[in-house]
């Protein structure tokens, strides 16, 4: 007797259905996936932007500035005189959502800074960038 070791056409629809189901499912979840990743990402390019501009005014022992440009989607560091040293945008689909008062944090030469909190979001999710007046800077 012969073994036929093949599989029969009903057998691969089903197979065929079963995967098309599973990537229908997944498909949404991926994109949501993505926009988390480009969120947190952002808010870490944000928090690392402030960072160095208050490493920037210690050493310099003078003021420098964030700037954020809403239609944009950008992040100006700015030394004292105004000239532009370092231009971060934030990636497609995600947003600055609120900002301090000014639009700006300012850095002083003492590593001190201006309250504010910079909040990005992406959908429906927000992450939040806060500078405290001692300077640090924390994601939440």
């Amino acid at each position: 007797m012969e073994c036929n070791r093949g599989v029969t056409l009903v057998e691969a629809l089903v197979g065929l259905a079963l995967a098309a189901a599973v990537a229908g499912i997944g498909a949404p979840r991926l994109a949501e996936l993505v926009a988390s990743a480009r969120l947190a990402g952002s808010a870490r390019t944000v928090a690392t932007g402030l960072r160095l501009a208050r490493e920037r005014a210690l050493s310099s022992d003078a003021p420098v500035e964030v700037r954020f440009d809403v239609p944009r989607g950008a992040c100006e560091t700015r030394d004292r005189s105004g000239a532009v040293l370092e231009t971060r945008l934030l990636p497609p689909g995600v947003t600055f959502v609120a900002l301090p008062v000014r639009g700006r944090i300012l850095f002083g030469g003492l590593g001190t800074a201006e309250n504010g909190t910079i909040t990005l979001a992406a959908g429906a999710r927000a992450r939040s960038v806060i500078v405290n007046q001692r300077g640090r800077v924390r994601v939440s």
